[in-house]
């Protein structure tokens, strides 16, 4: 066994029996380039990533490709669930240099955590060829590698975000109708859905067409909306047997799923369906969650697997007369792995995606879940006031995040605990406040080994955490009527929504809570300063 049979991921303790001699993530790790000279190579992935488990089998358990890494390499293996600051850091300078990311996630860097070369998944013979390339040139000319990792990593901080200005700044009021025309430009009017194959389940560009929708009685988002959320409930991407949702679908009619079940998206999609209407299929996706991805202690799994290599998505293929002759044949069958973890963000979301099922479906166990899961982190990953981002097998380890705080203040805010989310609010703002432009960054203000600290306000496969701040922000002062929550607010809006004028369509969560902020100012609850009273008057 190698070094990560002490880690608690079940990612790394995949890798555990591989002869590559992997260090987990830290200092142990980056000591060992410093004095032994070497560059680094990370590899980042996740317990259910099938291609993750492809590029294991095929190079890291075989002594060929394991030689030479050991030789000229320093290993860190990652889990990109338990550490998604590193994880954003290295997919920019990946995405950078290759036009395209991905997991498993293959990236070089010097010993001072610098990236120079990067891609995914690499097969065996090419990816022992590149490894002999890289460790040729780092013995020869490591001045050229240590001269591009600077100029990757300078490139890497010109895409922070800065203040806004020009042209983008005074437009920025008509971003809402830009997403909504590229998102039209961009929508497949045969099944639903945006672009082509693969096909991913965007619930917040949903979520906004929606929003649009019940503010301007726009037909067409509506209709856009449904007949997307119709193709994917009916399509092979929703599994119909057990309830949920699987990850992405390789085929336009939403056929030919990638298997895996991801807790973020089946709590995204389940408010989607709240919010569309479609009661049944929000229903068997929370019912999904509560029988299979549920910890007896509270809280909610991480994900479950696509299969074994070689025999993906095998536990959900069903022929219809073996679904009419027995729906409970699936429990004969040895499910596939499941990611028992505990993360602090993704179950900020399915509390809120259970407690807006109890509101809306009437039903007390999603509410019992949802207080449930709450319950679990304060006592498991709150210490001293501060989030931890990870529980499993009896350890809570890793500064939170600002998605751990923001995607959990939502969570309780939907729930109902004021108190507990007021508190969060209050540590999120000393731990991730831009205090120069307004803003939260991702990381706090003191974590070790980050080469930049970012800031987004864009959605990814996740809504950002910044605009989800910006919705708890709003409901906080909605709530208590206190300034100080619609003074951050406002500043982080102004930050945010000039970024969001070339391609709105990519801001959609952050487009939702300018427009709530905009509604309520027009009818503001609240006391608000003259100076804004007497804007509204005239806008008015």
């Amino acid at each position: 066994m190698n070094r990560l049979a002490k880690e608690k991921s079940p990612y790394l303790l995949q890798h555990q029996h591989n002869p590559v001699e992997w260090y987990p993530w830290g200092e142990e790790a980056f000591q060992a380039a410093h004095h032994q000279n070497k560059p680094i190579f990370l590899s980042i992935g996740y317990s259910t990533c099938y291609w993750c488990h492809m590029m294991e089998k095929d190079s890291f358990e075989l002594a060929e490709v394991a030689d030479v890494l050991n030789q000229n390499f320093i290993s860190i293996k990652v889990d990109r669930e338990e550490h998604p600051d590193i994880d954003q850091i290295y997919m920019d300078a990946v995405v950078s240099m290759t036009g395209q990311g991905g997991w498993p996630m293959s990236v070089f860097l010097a010993p001072d955590l610098k990236p120079f070369y990067g891609g995914t998944f690499f097969w065996r013979q090419q990816f022992v060829q590149l490894l002999n390339n890289i460790s040729a040139v780092w013995k020869n000319e490591p001045e050229k590698i240590l001269k591009s990792s600077q100029k990757i990593t300078e490139q890497l901080l010109k895409m922070s975000p800065s203040p806004p200005v020009g042209p983008a700044c005074r437009q920025a009021g008509r971003v809402r109708e830009r997403g909504f025309d590229q998102l039209r430009e961009n929508f497949d009017p045969i099944h639903g859905g945006f672009g082509q194959a693969p096909k991913f389940p965007h619930s917040m560009d949903l979520n906004l067409l929606l929003h649009i929708h019940k503010k301007t009685g726009n037909a067409e988002a509506l209709e856009m909306a449904k007949k997307t959320l119709t193709a994917m409930a009916n399509g092979e991407i929703y599994d119909k047997v057990g309830g949920g949702f699987h990850r992405y679908a390789t085929r336009e009619d939403w056929s030919e799923p990638h298997y895996e079940k991801m807790l973020y998206d089946n709590a995204l999609l389940a408010m989607t369906y709240l919010e569309a209407g479609y009661k049944t299929i929000a229903q068997e996706t929370l019912d999904y969650v509560l029988r299979d991805m549920s910890d007896p202690q509270g809280g909610f799994y991480s994900a479950q697997d696509a299969g074994e290599v070689g025999k993906e998505g095998e536990y959900y293929h069903w022929t219809e007369k073996t679904i009419e002759e027995e729906r409970a044949a699936r429990t004969k069958r040895k499910p596939p792995h499941k990611d028992d973890k505990i993360l602090t963000s993704w179950n900020g979301l399915m509390i809120a995606a259970m407690a807006k099922g109890a509101k809306i479906l009437g039903e007390d166990k999603y509410l019992k879940a949802a207080q449930n899961a709450a319950d679990f982190i304060r006592s498991k990953l709150y210490k001293d006031h501060q989030l931890l981002r990870r529980f499993r097998d009896g350890e809570a380890k890793y500064s939170g995040t600002l998605d751990d705080y923001a995607f959990l203040i939502f969570g309780l805010l939907e729930l109902g605990e004021i108190e507990w989310a007021k508190e969060l609010q209050k540590n999120q703002d000393d731990l991730f406040w831009d205090e120069k432009e307004g803003g939260y960054f991702f990381t706090g203000k003191e974590e070790p080994h980050v080469i930049i600290r970012k800031k987004e306000y864009n959605d990814g496969a996740l809504p950002s955490g910044n605009a989800v701040a910006a919705g708890n922000l709003l409901q906080l002062f909605k709530t208590t009527c206190e300034e100080q929550y619609r003074e951050k607010l406002e500043t982080l809006l102004q930050n945010a929504k000039g970024r969001a004028f070339t391609y709105p369509a990519g801001f959609a969560s952050l487009l939702i809570a300018d427009d709530d902020y905009q509604k309520f100012l027009k009818n503001p609850s609240c006391p608000m300063p003259q100076d804004k009273q007497n804007k509204n008057q005239k806008s008015g």
